[in-house]
């Protein structure tokens, strides 16, 4: 598929899941030496395969598209930069995984869903102001962790992963994590996370076996 047009789709997909509302989040595709990327202030269901900005993972500079890239381009760009197996990012603000950002406390990994896609709980990166390097440096601590998914306090939720389908699946899964500790939270219920030794076996059958499908999109 097109890359301009597959991230359109997902886009689309976005605010029909309720991941996003209007224009806001983003996301983008590594590819060669460039990213796409979606631009600011244009509803997903409005945007063109013109519209996708194209910018040099290197320099930050535009080089295609006729829209000026996101915002948040630091983050998509120092990921990138320091990450070589990561090749597309999305930054959603979805109701539950936001709630969690707001409180500035991690998502417990509870599922074994969570703990092969994700690997384990969503930290919190630091606050920054959004769209800046500093906010940008603060997601990579997380990432370097071997997270594929991370909260920015008091905004939202970051997921990475080898392809477009992998990051989107991270972001689902992240927001059903959000919610179902609410949920137990609610039934007056502290049930203890999966233990990290089996949350790293899990990890690794998702890794060696079912995610080879995921990343083939």
């Amino acid at each position: 598929m097109d890359i301009a047009k597959e991230m359109i789709q997902t886009g689309v997909s976005m605010v029909k899941s309720g991941l996003v509302k209007g224009t806001w989040g983003n996301i983008s595709i590594r590819h060669g030496e460039n990213m796409w990327i979606t631009p600011s202030g244009i509803a997903y269901g409005d945007l063109t395969p013109e519209d996708i900005a194209v910018v040099e993972i290197i320099t930050g500079k535009q080089v295609g598209g006729r829209q000026k890239p996101s915002s948040e381009i630091p983050l998509h760009l120092i990921i990138y930069q320091n990450l070589e197996e990561v090749h597309s990012i999305v930054h959603t603000h979805s109701i539950y995984a936001s709630a969690f950002a707001a409180m500035q406390e991690e998502i417990p990994c509870y599922t074994e869903d969570h703990a092969q896609i994700i690997g384990g709980s969503i930290p919190v990166a630091k606050y920054a102001f959004p769209g800046t390097t500093a906010l940008a440096e603060n997601v990579l601590r997380i990432f370097r962790r071997d997270r594929y998914a991370g909260l920015m306090a008091k905004h939202g939720l970051v997921t990475i992963g080898r392809s477009l389908r992998e990051a989107w699946t991270a972001a689902e899964i992240a927001e059903k994590s959000a919610q179902v500790a609410s949920v137990i939270r609610g039934m007056g219920k502290n049930p203890k996370p999966i233990e990290e030794e089996e949350i790293a076996q899990m990890r690794k059958i998702y890794l060696e076996s079912y995610s080879k499908e995921i990343i083939k999109f």
